[in-house]
């Protein structure tokens, strides 16, 4: 039995809405209620956010923040465009500098495209390239914070140029900052990776944060997921981060869509965050 529990557990603001603005005090007072030890704001229109207001959520809340964002439609680190690659680069460095007024020190995302850009081709060496290029300057911004970024493998579905931990770290090899890695999601990993412990394994060290949820995209535990083997990799590979639930509240239409949710995966988003949680952490601390 883990003793003293070093995985936290966050709750992505997915959970409720599409995009996070603000002012939504109430995901502070629900996430503390569930069990959770912070939020996962998420959000492309962080530029508009107040950082004291977020940080007096999270302090009144007592809970930990973390910030997830991507690539809106028209930007990408893979185009030949320089000045859309350049806006791109810009984007990221924005968010970086978002999370040191908030005191944020985990970034989060799939950042080498907009969520759900596909060329219709195999990823092109120019291409990977210019991807390398612009996490490199990106880095140059990071490491002068104490921010650590992770890139997150997207499914074949929602993207084409990172699609698997050997990629990620392929691309990290690369680029070669100790302070970017993976953001390793259940959800695209459970499609893309032959086996999920061992692609874990694989990242090792580079595993920075994860993304959990059941192979549905509904409640961890609900499934077939081999959740108590799972917990044990983590302890193998001395993992010390988040595991955050990220699923969907198909209540929300733009949302629900977007993630091609047809059908209620639970009676409600809040029993995926709830329920999920309470597994999560009781499976962690049984280990």
């Amino acid at each position: 039995m883990i003793a003293s529990p070093q995985i936290k557990f966050g709750v992505h603001t997915f959970i409720w809405k599409k995009e996070f603005l603000g002012e939504e005090e109430y995901v502070f007072a629900e996430a503390k209620a569930w069990g959770f030890d912070g939020v996962e704001i998420a959000s492309h229109f962080f530029d508009q956010i107040d950082p004291g207001r977020l940080k007096d959520f999270a302090c009144q809340s007592g809970l930990e923040l973390t910030f997830c964002t991507s690539l809106p439609p028209g930007l990408s680190l893979t185009t030949e465009d320089e000045a859309g690659w350049r806006d791109s680069i810009a984007y990221l460095q924005r968010a970086i500098a978002f999370c040191q007024q908030c005191g944020i020190t985990q970034l989060s995302g799939p950042f080498p495209h907009p969520v759900g850009q596909l060329s219709g081709e195999p990823l092109q060496k120019k291409e990977t390239i210019r991807m390398q290029d612009a996490f490199k300057l990106v880095a140059e911004t990071l490491v002068k914070t104490d921010i650590r970024l992770a890139i997150e493998p997207l499914n074949r579905f929602q993207g084409y140029a990172l699609n698997t931990v050997s990629q990620g770290l392929e691309l990290l090899d690369a680029v070669n900052c100790s302070q970017l890695g993976l953001l390793l999601d259940l959800f695209h990993m459970n499609i893309e990776e032959k086996d999920v412990l061992q692609a874990f394994h694989q990242a090792g060290s580079s595993c920075f944060h994860i993304h959990a949820c059941a192979k549905d995209r509904g409640t961890p535990g609900s499934d077939s997921f081999p959740w108590d083997d799972w917990f044990q990799v983590l302890q193998e590979i001395n993992y010390r981060g988040w595991v955050t639930i990220e699923s969907f509240n198909f209540e929300d239409k733009e949302l629900a869509s977007g993630a091609r949710l047809w059908r209620p995966l639970a009676p409600s988003s809040a029993d995926i965050a709830r329920d999920g949680v309470k597994f999560l952490r009781q499976t962690y601390q049984n280990q």
